[in-house]
């Protein structure tokens, strides 16, 4: 059945605990809700890839299953293994090349979701995604799809690379503006804002 792309989401009152001085536990809880639904109607617009969301939240669930996408519950609540979990089904059911994406990329479209296909290989190979540090993953695409395991986490990027390069798999870097901008800290959180105020002032700018 191609590529699926695994969507994890955490509990929405579990996520962005990093934003805390930033925003109460509320609008963080609204955020991430907001996030979430953003982030599987884009995918939705994506007919070639086949969304796989993963959550312990219901609601969450419900969300996706609402919109035609199939689900996994997250049992561990433990982002890696959740994820390899959720592989397993996904190439049960025929997954010829697995993507992972976030949903705390706020300026996600169908083009930068069809630039990372475009950006994968054909029959063996990584495509990784840096965030704007050049430090963390912000979203990949593996073919086979368990040609290596996940490691996100704190320099995750670097153990990407030399987990594919220890196997023999060509790894490939894809540096893109809406992919490599998340929300997960403070500076993060500032600088969407400033984002938003200038995009507010000067509408006709690019995205």
């Amino acid at each position: 059945m191609g590529i699926w792309f695994l969507i994890p989401v955490k509990r929405l009152d579990r996520a962005k605990s990093r934003l805390a001085a930033a925003l109460p536990r509320r609008a963080r809880i609204r955020l991430v809700w907001l996030l979430t639904q953003r982030t599987l109607r884009v995918v939705a617009r994506v007919p070639e890839v086949h969304p796989l969301v993963i959550s312990a939240d219901l609601r969450v669930l419900a969300l996706a299953r609402s919109m035609g996408m199939d689900v996994y519950f997250d049992r561990w609540e433990d982002l890696n293994r959740a994820l390899t979990a959720a592989r397993r089904y996904a190439v049960r059911q025929g997954a010829e090349a697995i993507g992972v994406l976030p949903i705390d990329l706020p300026r996600l479209t169908p083009e930068a979701i069809r630039a990372l296909l475009q950006a994968g290989f054909h029959d063996q190979g990584l495509v990784l995604v840096p965030d704007r540090h050049a430090r963390g993953t912000n979203a990949l695409l593996i073919r086979p799809p368990e040609a290596i395991s996940f490691r996100f986490g704190p320099g995750s990027l670097e153990a990407f690379r030399a987990q594919a390069e220890a196997r023999g798999l060509p790894v490939r870097l894809l540096g893109h503006e809406a992919l490599a901008f998340d929300l997960d800290t403070e500076a993060d959180w500032a600088a969407w804002r400033l984002w938003v105020k200038e995009r507010q002032h000067h509408p006709e700018a690019s995205s």
